[in-house]
C-alpha cells in the first residue's frame, strides 16, 4: 500500500506513517498541521507538534506502533 501524501524532497508516497490525527483548536489548524507532520515522520513531527502550544498528536507508524505528543495521555 501507499500513502497519498507526496513527500516533496522524494517525489515519492510518504513511507513510515500510517496514520496521523491532529488535535487542535480548530478544524483548519489540524489540516494544515497534517500533511507536514506526516512528511516529517515520527520523531520530527512529534517534536514539531510538542513545540506548539494547544496542538496534539497521535501518530501510528507503519508497524502498528502508537506515537503521542507529550500532551496526550492514551492509558
Amino acid at each position: 500500500k501507499y500513502s497519498h501524501t507526496i513527500n516533496p524532497k522524494t517525489g515519492l508516497p510518504v513511507m513510515g506513517v500510517k496514520s496521523v490525527t491532529i488535535i487542535a483548536p480548530n478544524a483548519e489548524i489540524a489540516d494544515a498541521m497534517a500533511t507536514p507532520v506526516t512528511i516529517m515522520g515520527v520523531r520530527a513531527g512529534i517534536g514539531l507538534v510538542n513545540q506548539v502550544e494547544h496542538l496534539a498528536c497521535i501518530m501510528i507508524d507503519d508497524n502498528n506502533k502508537v506515537f503521542t505528543s507529550k500532551n496526550i495521555n492514551l492509558k
